[in-house]
């Protein structure tokens, strides 16, 4: 019997395990780009324990997050606007442009929305007198589905790039189903009326 206790159990937490799945709270859209953006300039270094990081002013959580995975590396990192002192020859410097960033989003199941969270980086990697150590470009993508009413707070009015405009209701929402409601609450209407009045001749 000792399988069936365990089926019992598995079955009692099966609900529980679902609930907590649920619970997971979706990326908002900054840090889906910073995810992104890890992802893709990580290991642009290779093996330097010390770099320059020359960021663009736009999208400052990306510079926030590099250097943050680089600290937890054990990398030295120093910005391309502040002074360094640094035993040795002077560390390679990492530059990177953002070549795109968008949000869109697809209506989905009932209110829901797919969400694709696109980051292109196009990068350069050069030892400081000048000779090129890396370069290359890479465009990632962030996928998940979520509910239409979360959309507004996966956003943030300070940075642009983090909206996308929410995709229109299907004809089906803005025509049929208005209709149906309609003929549906007609159809109710004249059903109440006409007992009524069968009940009063009945009376009668």
């Amino acid at each position: 019997m000792t399988w069936m206790r365990a089926l019992v159990v598995l079955v009692c937490l099966a609900p529980a395990c679902g609930v907590a799945a649920r619970a997971q709270p979706a990326p908002t859209n900054l840090e889906a780009y910073q995810m992104l953006a890890v992802r893709c300039l990580a290991q642009a270094p290779d093996t330097a324990r010390v770099l320059v990081l020359d960021a663009p002013a736009l999208m400052p959580y990306l510079r926030a997050a590099l250097a943050e995975t680089w600290r937890r590396d054990e990398r030295a990192l120093f910005l391309a606007d502040t002074s360094f002192q640094a035993a040795g020859p002077p560390p390679p410097r990492l530059v990177y442009t953002i070549e795109e960033a968008r949000v869109d989003y697809a209506r989905a199941r009932r209110k829901h929305l797919d969400r694709t969270v696109t980051l292109a980086l196009r990068y350069t990697f050069a030892a400081a007198n000048g000779r090129l150590l890396g370069e290359d470009r890479c465009r990632e993508t962030f996928t998940d589905t979520i509910r239409r009413s979360d959309r507004a707070g996966l956003e943030s009015e300070a940075f642009p790039e983090t909206q996308g405009e929410a995709p229109r209701a299907g004809w089906m929402r803005r025509y049929l189903e208005p209709t149906v409601l309609a003929a549906a609450t007609a159809i109710t209407v004249y059903l109440f009326f006409n007992l009524r009045s069968d009940r009063s001749d009945d009376g009668v």
